[in-house]
């Protein structure tokens, strides 16, 4: 292919352009390209912005909210509250339908304190029941034994054949002490007299043996004075039959009281047995069939509720919500990132209920982080600064668990070596 070698290097054209000299563009352009690189490579030196990890947040209350289990399936009997009203502890919510009625509980309950009182102070021969026409369903039975054992208490002590037995044994003691004591005195007044009948017939005997007196006046007068020791030894032999008499006498008092006091023991052991069971059971009831607020707080309804509604066994139908404003969050996230998060980081939620772009976010701080993972997640404990005032400055009304994501903001990193870090992963 010919070559043409006669161009003309300094034809008009290229001396007209030759001698126009370049726009700034051209002249300032690599300038201008070198000053955008060095400004790029100082702003991301300069520039900073935060590292960010993600979780799922659950916002609570320091103490967290209470759920009430239903713990016996049946038609609701009495709802005592109404949704978000305040409650103080043990306070009855609500009730499920038994065979023992609310109505029938509370009079048993009075009438088992009406009766401790009077076994504690001695006084059940005094009690009368005024409970009439109530059924008491599973404790029907245990309630009528109650009473079967109140009214042999009673005709133990005021119709027993014991009773009299015993006070007319009294008696009998007290007549035997007094006919002891009579006889006591006989022998005393006796014994003087044969103290002188003994000198007599020692000075018959003087007599006799003179032969100043005969002998049949003699064995009359020794006749006289053997009768005299009879007459003593007999009043003995009465008294040591007294002795003895009264002896049986208090021992069969003893006997006596001892059955009476067994028997009475007996009735009141099956009194405080009955009142145990049936507070055992009032109590079983109580657990079973009525819904009490543990502890104090506000009540919420998690579902719609209605007296003579059926509710399935297990079935969390109330929340009670402590009255304290010590919100606090949990937040669950993964193993990645695990490493960054440190307590007193900053962390911004955003919860479901409440959208952040009209309501804003929440801030918190970070408490505690856990140090052993539950099914490859972390769970971080987080408290809120400004309790529930968000970044709008809107104060978001609160619910029990409410849920939202969280982002935990770990370290405020340049982007030079955000760049830096992406070319290490690719070179290894």
């Amino acid at each position: 292919m010919p070559t043409n070698n006669n161009i003309e290097l300094r034809s008009e054209e290229v001396q007209e352009i030759m001698s126009r000299p370049p726009n700034w563009m051209i002249r300032w352009g690599i300038t201008l390209v070198f000053v955008l690189i060095l400004l790029f490579v100082f702003l991301s030196w300069f520039i900073k912005y935060p590292d960010i990890i993600t979780g799922k947040v659950m916002l609570t209350t320091a103490a967290p909210p209470v759920k009430l289990v239903v713990k016996m399936p049946g038609e609701i009997d009495h709802i005592n509250v109404k949704d978000n009203s305040l409650v103080f502890q043990n306070q009855p919510i609500a009730s499920i339908r038994s065979s023992l009625s609310l109505e029938a509980r509370e009079v048993l309950s009075k009438e088992i304190q009406i009766i401790q009182n009077h076994l504690k102070n001695a006084t059940l021969d005094k009690y009368e029941s005024k409970v009439t026409g109530l059924v008491f369903g599973e404790i029907e039975t245990n309630y009528l034994s109650l009473l079967i054992a109140l009214k042999n208490y009673k005709n133990l002590i005021a119709n027993n054949n014991l009773a009299f037995n015993i006070e007319n044994t009294n008696d009998q003691i007290k007549n035997q002490k007094a006919l002891l004591n009579l006889t006591t005195k006989q022998i005393g007044n006796t014994e003087k007299l044969m103290a002188n009948a003994d000198n007599k017939f020692n000075a018959d005997k003087v007599l006799f043996d003179k032969g100043i007196i005969s002998q049949s006046d003699f064995f009359e007068r020794e006749k006289s004075h053997k009768l005299s020791i009879a007459d003593i030894q007999n009043l003995e032999k009465n008294k040591i039959q007294t002795s003895i008499t009264i002896t049986d006498l208090e021992k069969h008092l003893h006997q006596l009281k001892y059955d009476f006091e067994t028997q009475k023991r007996t009735y009141e052991q099956e009194i405080t047995s009955n009142l145990f069971i049936i507070e055992n059971l009032l109590s079983t009831w109580k657990q079973s069939y009525e819904i009490t607020a543990p502890i104090a707080g506000k009540v919420a309804f998690l579902q719609t509720l209605s007296k003579n509604q059926f509710i399935e066994q297990g079935k969390s139908i109330f929340a009670i919500i402590p009255n304290n404003e010590d919100y606090i969050a949990y937040i669950t996230i993964e193993k990645t990132g695990y490493g960054k998060v440190r307590v007193g980081q900053k962390v911004m939620l955003k919860i479901d209920n409440y959208p952040f772009y009209e309501y804003g976010q929440l801030e918190g701080e970070i408490q505690s982080v856990s140090v052993i993972p539950s099914e490859d997640q972390y769970l971080v404990n987080v408290k809120m600064i400004n309790g529930l005032i968000s970044t709008y400055n809107k104060e978001l009304k609160f619910s029990p668990e409410m849920s939202g994501s969280a982002e935990i903001i770990t370290e405020d990193l340049r982007i030079t070596d955000r760049i830096f870090n992406q070319f290490r992963k690719i070179f290894k």
